[in-house]
């Protein structure tokens, strides 16, 4: 059986985003679905279904994918969440005018070409006959309306800021004039937060978290909350009918009831792998395990703007307690790298200068310079899943011991837990990120516009922001990455929060699905796969 090991992220994903921006015309996208991998091992599909069950049902397995996941994603819309779990579910019901690569650039999707008119003037050719689930054409009105959408919505904001001011040129025209140049817009056009809705749906309230109404692959079928997520292919979709007609989401939070359901065949396929099980799953001769180096960056964050943690040398005392290697060893079975710093090392230009690393005598040296009694620095850490609550263990061991701090583990549902963390309602708490570029991930995670957002830490620093802000407007490559190591370098020294590793993207599925794909930022197009 195949198996594939961890490697780090090659240089490759490193900054492509300004490479790329004077190429004058970028050409037209092959269509989605048909450049499906040449994995094909073989399966049988009947054999995972109880006993008693017809020749016809055993066939209809193979027209039918059932995922398992742990997180149930908050929210079925586009723009009011930016979860990663509703990432992929939007990924099967919305394109975007781009979207991300194997290698992490931007592919032209529902744009079919664009041009580059200057440094902030950018025209984009947009697919003809393209239809939304409900048989409506896509147009340049719809394209504007969802742009805009998303410099509206607090949640995916950020995403918005790139696209400056949008205009119809014709139907399948529009121009976008940025403010000052935007090295990242190409990889903003990707993010689920500006997908394309119909622009009639948007003015008139449409509840699209109810029925969500795109140009994607699939459409919703049935939402049963807190069990299950149902999908059936879109025959009207440009880029070709997908091979599965019918995907089925299961939400089951506890890791080894997902591998007993892959075991069994009450499942095809695994997103998040019970690590603890990785080995059992490998030695499986009917399975396939992917396990490679991905762009999540895993922390403990906490909460900046209260007591202790607005004391920096506080929070540098407790990013040197925390043994990473443990936390990877007990939570992941070794399946991550230890990150020192508060960037991804997988991108050009980030540096670990500044950066805290597992040292005991220095974390007591930072914490005596803070001049905070252990005894009042107690506080509660949220945990959202199983592997969560491992990191938390080894966490709260450690502060306990090399600092005499005490902590506290709470559990909490997904949705719940990104509700009060991006409202600042917490004092500390396991988090991720996700991003196929430095630049969104900045912005994402320490830009004071994504406090209420994605900013957890409720970082507001003005020079943090504009050395982010130098990132975005800086195009020539080598230029950006001196940019990138030199916020790089300010965000270490500032310690905002207490980075832990980067995780590996690591999947479990059936021998026989065919076309399994997944980039370093962890994007699948399930549209892609089909039954051998």
């Amino acid at each position: 059986m195949r198996k594939k090991q961890m490697r780090r992220l090659a240089s490759a994903l490193a900054l492509t985003m300004a490479a790329g921006l004077f190429t004058g015309c970028g050409s037209p996208a092959p269509k989605e679905g048909e450049s499906a991998s040449a994995e094909t091992e073989k399966t049988e599909a009947g054999e995972s279904q109880e006993a008693g069950k017809t020749e016809d049902s055993s066939a209809a397995a193979k027209d039918t994918l059932i995922i398992a996941t742990a997180n149930e994603t908050p929210s079925m819309t586009t723009h009011l969440h930016n979860a990663t779990a509703g990432d992929y579910l939007n990924t099967m019901t919305h394109d975007r005018l781009f979207s991300t690569g194997d290698d992490l650039s931007p592919q032209p999707s529902l744009c079919e070409s664009y041009e580059i008119v200057s440094d902030t003037e950018w025209l984009f050719h947009l697919r003809k006959g393209v239809k939304f689930h409900n048989g409506q054409e896509m147009k340049a009105r719809d394209v504007k309306a969802s742009l805009d959408l998303c410099k509206e919505s607090p949640q995916v904001s950020q995403y918005g800021q790139s696209t400056g001011t949008v205009e119809i040129v014709d139907d399948y025209t529009i121009k976008i004039t940025t403010d000052g140049p935007q090295s990242g817009l190409l990889y903003d056009l990707c993010h689920h937060g500006n997908a394309v809705l119909p622009a009639d749906l948007i003015e008139s309230g449409h509840d699209f978290n109810k029925e969500p109404i795109g140009t994607g692959p699939y459409k919703l079928v049935e939402w049963k909350k807190g069990e299950s997520i149902e999908y059936e292919a879109f025959e009207d979709y440009w880029g070709g009918v997908a091979p599965i007609k019918h995907v089925i989401w299961k939400v089951i939070p506890e890791g080894s009831s997902r591998t007993m359901a892959l075991e069994t065949g009450e499942v095809d396929l695994v997103v998040d792998v019970e690590t603890t099980d990785l080995t059992r799953l490998m030695e499986d001769p009917d399975l396939e395990v992917f396990n490679e180096a991905g762009t999540t960056h895993q922390w403990m964050m906490v909460n900046n703007e209260i007591a202790p943690f607005n004391n920096a040398d506080f929070r540098r005392a407790i990013a040197s307690a925390i043994d990473k290697e443990a936390v990877i060893q007990v939570s992941l079975q070794g399946t991550g790298s230890v990150s020192d710093s508060m960037l991804p090392g997988c991108f050009n230009g980030v540096t670990d200068t500044g950066a805290m690393t597992y040292d005991v005598e220095k974390a007591k040296e930072y914490f005596a310079a803070s001049g905070l009694d252990p005894a009042d620095c107690g506080f509660a850490i949220i945990c959202s899943d199983d592997m969560k609550l491992r990191q938390g263990q080894v966490i709260q061991s450690c502060l306990k011991e090399n600092l005499g701090i005490e902590t506290t583990l709470e559990s909490m549902d997904l949705a719940t837990y990104l509700d009060v963390t991006a409202t600042g309602d917490y004092q500390a708490a396991i988090g991720n990120y996700t991003a196929s570029s430095v630049l969104a991930f900045s912005q994402g995670v320490y830009h004071s516009m994504s406090i209420n957002g994605s900013n957890k830490t409720r970082l507001n620093n003005p020079e943090i922001d504009a050395l982010i802000e130098k990132v975005q407007a800086t195009l020539d490559p080598e230029e950006n990455e001196k940019a990138v190591t030199e916020l790089s370098d300010a965000i270490n020294e500032l310690c905002p929060q207490a980075p832990l590793f980067v995780r590996n993207n690591i999947r479990a599925y059936k021998k026989g699905l065919k076309g399994f794909n997944i980039n370093a930022a962890g994007s699948t197009y399930y549209h892609k796969m089909s039954w051998e």
